[in-house]
């Protein structure tokens, strides 16, 4: 007898079965302090659902949320808010009316392929669904700006400090999406990238996006106020994309039906479009770090390890921090080592070896090539090590 399934959706067991009415509960006070911007206290009642997955990326970026306390740069609450707002379902209330609007199209649009395995391969299609609302850039995009997801979200959903640093998140709305070529990373935390729709060259907030670029540097993404200086920024990490589909969304007046022709020509891949990393504080990848924190000689043998579910990515960081430290890292990689510092295992480890005698002007360096809130962080190895001393 075959061992195929047959055709057709069905129901598998799914997380929420192992939930009890109190467990949900705890989910819902946990969204509520995220919204109202306490996210020490989200993680918290986040973790105590026994059937959450504390290794899922959710968790992980409430812990560095956490870790980092209240007085974030503004850019970061405004991810955060952007960030909460695709994870907005709620059955009754506007944002989630939005948001499930949002998610059909997207898959209708752009990851219908995916639905129509899970059919073929009798799988359940609320897997597909979840894919999708938690990896997909293009939903992402479609919900937050041009179905207005990020402003309703705010007028709607956010509270207390969450409410309070909002402004910078509405100064978002309606930023368009458009086609870059990113450049080199410049002193002070600065990076070069072309406009491809008027040929001009700016200076933007390097936050590691060069890692989310590619090896060709084209992307398409959205640029908007960053609340640093005059500094623009991507609003996320942006997408690397051939040239082509770089500069054809760049001058259309209509990008998306240039993105979706792409697809459906083949010139570029949906998959390509599913973010596993999902970053808030950085533009770099968190597997980035893997590969670049760990000898080329043991990668295979790490990667492996990650697999099979040893935390790798906070000993990679580390490793990269200890090359900073070490002074064996050249300063282009300053967004590297930000990303690193901002991994809270890799900060605790540094604190405890590598905040030693005669390192402040080491740590010191590092942080004047780099934003808040990794600035702070170095600063903070450097006033240590200088103590130590």
């Amino acid at each position: 007898m075959s061992r195929n399934p047959a055709p057709g959706f069905r129901r598998h067991p799914r997380v929420a079965d192992r939930m009890s009415a109190a467990d949900h509960d705890l989910v819902t006070q946990s969204l509520a302090a995220e919204r109202a911007g306490d996210a020490a206290r989200a993680l918290e009642l986040h973790a105590s659902v026994p059937a959450l997955n504390l290794r899922s990326r959710h968790n992980v970026l409430l812990a560095q949320l956490a870790a980092l306390g209240t007085e974030l740069p503004d850019w970061l609450w405004a991810r955060w808010i952007a960030y909460q707002a695709v994870r907005c379902e709620d059955p009754d209330a506007e944002t989630g009316k939005m948001q499930r609007l949002a998610l059909k199209y997207a898959i209708e649009t752009f990851h219908e392929d995916q639905l129509a395995d899970c059919h073929a391969n009798g799988g359940d299609p609320i897997r597909v669904v979840s894919w999708v609302a938690a990896e997909s850039w293009l939903f992402h995009q479609l919900l937050l700006h041009e179905m207005g997801g990020l402003e309703r979200f705010v007028d709607e959903q956010a509270t207390g400090r969450l409410a309070a640093h909002a402004a910078l998140a509405r100064s978002w709305v309606g930023a368009p999406l458009g086609g870059y070529l990113v450049g080199p990373s410049l002193p002070g935390g600065r990076l070069r990238v072309e406009d491809l729709c008027g040929d001009s060259w700016a200076e933007v907030l390097d936050l590691g996006t060069r890692d989310a670029a590619g090896d060709g540097g084209w992307v398409i993404g959205r640029l908007v106020p960053s609340g640093v200086d005059d500094l623009l920024m991507f609003d996320t990490a942006p997408m690397a994309v051939p040239e082509r589909v770089a500069r054809d969304v760049a001058v259309a007046p209509k990008p998306w039906l240039r993105l979706k022709e792409a697809l459906d020509e083949g010139r570029l891949v949906e998959r390509a479009f599913m973010r596993t990393d999902y970053e808030l504080v950085t533009d770099v990848p968190s597997i980035e770090l893997l590969r670049i924190g760990t000898p080329p000689a043991d990668l295979e043998r790490v990667t492996g390890q990650l697999r099979a579910g040893r935390d790798e990515i906070p000993r990679a960081a580390f490793r990269i921090l200890r090359r900073a430290a070490d002074g064996v890292t050249d300063r282009v990689e300053a967004p590297r080592v930000a990303a690193a510092v901002l991994q809270p295992a890799a900060l605790a480890d540094a604190r405890r070896l590598l905040a030693r005698e005669g390192a402040y002007d080491v740590w010191a360096r590092w942080a004047a090539l780099v934003h808040e809130p990794a600035r702070g962080l170095l600063l903070e190895l450097a006033y240590a090590s200088r103590a130590a001393g």
